[in-house]
């Protein structure tokens, strides 16, 4: 089946991997490439990420984290299908979820306690192996009361598999910090690495806020400091060392 592009979903979608793989932040290289793949393959929502084999998962966002995906970041990415797949294989795939589904998914505990409490209804995933120990990921995801994605919707990812590989390849080196020294705090005052923990954790401002009293500006001029004291950019870039350099932080007082 060969795929059905207008001009100008071409275009979007071209124009979304370029920037995306001259982006050096995170966070932009997944917004260029999902506003792009979109256009595309229709979608609810499109994630990219990478899968760890001796970490937990990393879903990247284009903009303020998901706070419901970050409970499938820090537990249940180990139930999902799809992850499984990969912790059992070094070979590259691209399937629809119904490819991995023996009867049994909507009986799982993942279904029970996560897909189906999402509002999640189908899935396309797919999973390029870096190195022994990472792979990128991308998922393209239609929400309860879609129609489930068809044979023509996987020859797109498909179609377009080496462009993603591209974006996550990208994903994955701007990702990875440098070295693999655990990520230190011990410059950061107590109310800096108390925000710091808080942003490891998918925090925001507005939440970090209610949760220590204090004003969002107060928050935001002291995420700045952190920020500019362990010498990163974001809050994705934080996460990242946190997670690649073990778990040698200090817990909150």
């Amino acid at each position: 089946m060969r795929p059905n592009l207008t001009f100008e979903q071409l275009q979007r979608w071209s124009s979304g991997i370029a920037s995306a793989v001259s982006a050096t932040l995170p966070e932009d290289i997944s917004a260029h490439f999902t506003a792009g793949a979109r256009g595309i393959i229709a979608s609810d929502q499109v994630y990219i990420g990478l899968y760890l084999r001796d970490s937990a998962s990393i879903t990247i966002y284009e903009r303020d984290p998901d706070h419901w995906n970050h409970n499938y970041d820090t537990r249940k990415y180990q139930q999902d299908p799809f992850f499984r797949r990969f912790a059992g294989s070094r070979q590259d795939f691209l399937l629809p979820l119904s490819a991995l589904d023996k009867g049994d998914f909507h009986t799982s505990a993942y279904y029970r306690d996560f897909y189906e409490p999402s509002g999640s209804f189908d899935e396309i995933t797919g999973v390029f192996n870096f190195d022994r120990n990472a792979a990128g990921f991308v998922t393209y995801l239609r929400r309860r009361g879609a129609r489930p994605f068809g044979a023509e919707d996987v020859a797109m990812a498909e179609a377009t598999a080496e462009a993603t590989r591209l974006v996550l390849e990208r994903l994955w080196r701007q990702w990875r910090p440098a070295g693999e020294s655990p990520l230190s705090l011990g410059e950061l005052s107590t109310r800096e690495r108390q925000i710091a923990l808080l942003l490891i954790d998918g925090g925001c401002a507005k939440t970090i806020s209610r949760d220590l009293s204090i004003s969002p500006g107060t928050v935001r001029n002291h995420i700045k400091t952190v920020y500019r004291k362990l010498g990163i950019h974001s809050q994705v870039e934080l996460m990242a060392a946190a997670r690649n350099g073990g778990r040698a932080l200090p817990s909150l007082p």
